[in-house]
């Protein structure tokens, strides 16, 4: 939906601390995260490496916020996004190795509200199933923003699955939400409550959060990041409505030197400062390969960008496990919006890193990622970071292509076949929820249940009105009316999106 037309930026932008001693295999890290923050348009970045036990770097690159003079350190607060998803796995294991829980489990046995379309799918589905993305129910996109999520669990049961169950690796964060529920019903505490005594305390992972409060209340942390008209600028966080709901899908915040203290668990096997914190088998069972990741489709093509060179990519709880110079690697990657990270573990080498940025999507997190495996297991040099650039290019020219082709059909002169006031009311999607139509300041005007997602709607010929949502990062899209043969609508189709929504009723042509 956003343009993401990423020329360099300035390098008077990037901050670059004094090198601290450190390992030769580290030499030139700095430059490199300099020219890959200027070709990704990032404005900070924190680093945590970890060798042997030991946290040989944690490091704050760049700016907060771009405008204003707070540097990044090693303790700012990034949002994590998807590297969540290990934590939410790992206490799900707490679970597991105490005797309160399965990885076979159920689903059905633990969350009420959970169905899906397939009544066999729905009793067979378990626990293990929802932390590997092999449900055959892929992930439900626009859902998050367009839908209230309070009761997102229970629209799945509106979804239609797009594999067979356990034939096909399909990334769904629906599925990870789902398995959060889990802890509540099996303890009685919260997801946050439990991760927090479970997982950060144990690991002195003091300054990390999982809250909106939390996190507002903290005075070192870095401010999300998005282009808009092709320049970076701070973009609102990701917190449509409440992220507190979905904080275990992708929801934490951290720092370097606290993630550094993760990296120091997960490469000892679960211990921490001679404590275990999860079990060892638990980690192993959350590095061990569960369904593999093919090539031929969308994910497939991007893990093999992003982390090149494997012979296979698998899929673990909670993790990516594929091979890399003859090491298994276990990683992961996170994007929410205006921020992007990457972690990764080399366990035989006892080796962790995690890269994390304030841009929205900037793949400079693969490439330190790539070229700090590289200088650190002796692996020829090859920028990763900058392929991924010109692959991002040309995606984005490609697009621009197709929107100016879209734009020379645009019918000159022509004028809505209604009158607005026919167009306006309720339209119904049992899945993604509402998108209410109105009249406002004299146009029309869209906003779905999430009233942070909505947007103008300017005429662009016949039923078709181009949308310019109110949160400018998320671009535009095309909304095309179906009139059906009364001469009234009948659907709204929004074509970005890959929505369509059902005429549930007229309404008043008030701005709702």
């Amino acid at each position: 939906m956003t343009k993401r037309l990423l020329a360099p930026l300035l390098v008077s932008l990037v901050t670059i601390p004094a090198l601290a001693q450190g390992p030769e295999s580290l030499n030139g890290l700095d430059a490199y995260v300099a020219k890959s923050m200027a070709q990704w348009q990032v404005p900070g970045l924190a680093i945590a490496v970890v060798k042997d036990g030991k946290v040989v770097l944690a490091r704050g690159y760049g700016v907060r916020e771009l405008g204003k003079p707070d540097k990044v350190d090693a303790d700012t607060l990034f949002g994590i996004a998807s590297n969540t998803k290990a934590f939410t796995a790992a206490a799900l294991g707490t679970l597991v190795s105490a005797g309160k829980l399965d990885w076979d489990a159920r689903v059905v046995d633990h969350v009420a509200a959970f169905r899906l379309d397939s009544p066999y799918v729905t009793q067979s589905i378990t626990l293990r199933d929802l932390l590997t993305h092999r449900s055959g129910y892929c992930d439900p996109g626009a859902m998050w923003y367009t839908s209230d999520d309070n009761d997102a669990i229970e629209r799945l049961r509106f979804q239609k699955p797009e594999y067979g169950f356990r034939a096909h690796f399909c990334y769904n964060n629906m599925m990870y939400l789902t398995a959060s529920r889990f802890i509540p019903a099996v303890t009685g505490e919260g997801w946050d409550t439990y991760v927090a005594e479970h997982l950060f305390k144990p690991l002195a992972m003091n300054r990390t959060t999982t809250t909106d409060a939390e996190l507002a209340a903290s005075s070192n942390a870095a401010a999300p990041h998005g282009l808009i008209d092709s320049k970076p600028e701070p973009i609102s966080r990701y917190w449509p409505h409440n992220m507190d709901i979905d904080t275990a899908v992708g929801g934490i915040n951290s720092s370097a030197n606290d993630m550094s203290h993760w990296l120091q668990m997960l490469l000892a096997n679960g211990k921490y400062n001679d404590a275990t914190v999860v079990d060892a088998a638990i980690i192993k069972a959350m590095e061990t390969s569960q369904i593999v990741i093919p090539a031929d489709d969308e994910i497939g093509r991007e893990v093999r960008a992003w982390m090149p060179g494997a012979g296979f990519y698998t899929y673990g709880l909670g993790f990516f496990v594929q091979d890399y110079a003859g090491h298994i690697l276990v990683w992961h990657a996170g994007d929410i919006d205006g921020m992007a990270s990457a972690l990764v573990l080399i366990p035989d080498a006892q080796l962790g890193i995690v890269v994390m940025t304030n841009m929205d999507h900037a793949n400079a997190r693969f490439g330190v990622v790539n070229w700090l495996l590289q200088s650190s297991l002796g692996v020829s040099r090859h920028d990763v970071g900058n392929d991924l650039h010109v692959a991002m290019r040309n995606d984005q020219q490609r697009a621009d292509a197709a929107n100016n082709k879209l734009a020379d059909t645009r019918k000159a002169r022509s004028k809505p076949s209604l009158a607005l006031s026919e167009y306006v009311g309720k339209y119904h999607d049992n899945f993604n929820g509402d998108a209410l139509v109105s009249i406002a300041n004299g146009g029309l005007f869209v906003r779905f249940g999430n009233p942070d997602f909505s947007g103008v709607m300017q005429h662009w010929h016949d039923n078709t009105f181009r949308v310019t949502w109110r949160k400018r990062f998320y671009g535009n899209d095309y909304a095309t009316f179906d009139v059906d043969a009364f001469g009234k609508p009948s659907q709204l189709r929004f074509e970005s999106l890959a929505l369509q929504f059902a005429r549930a009723e007229a309404a008043n042509a008030d701005t709702p």
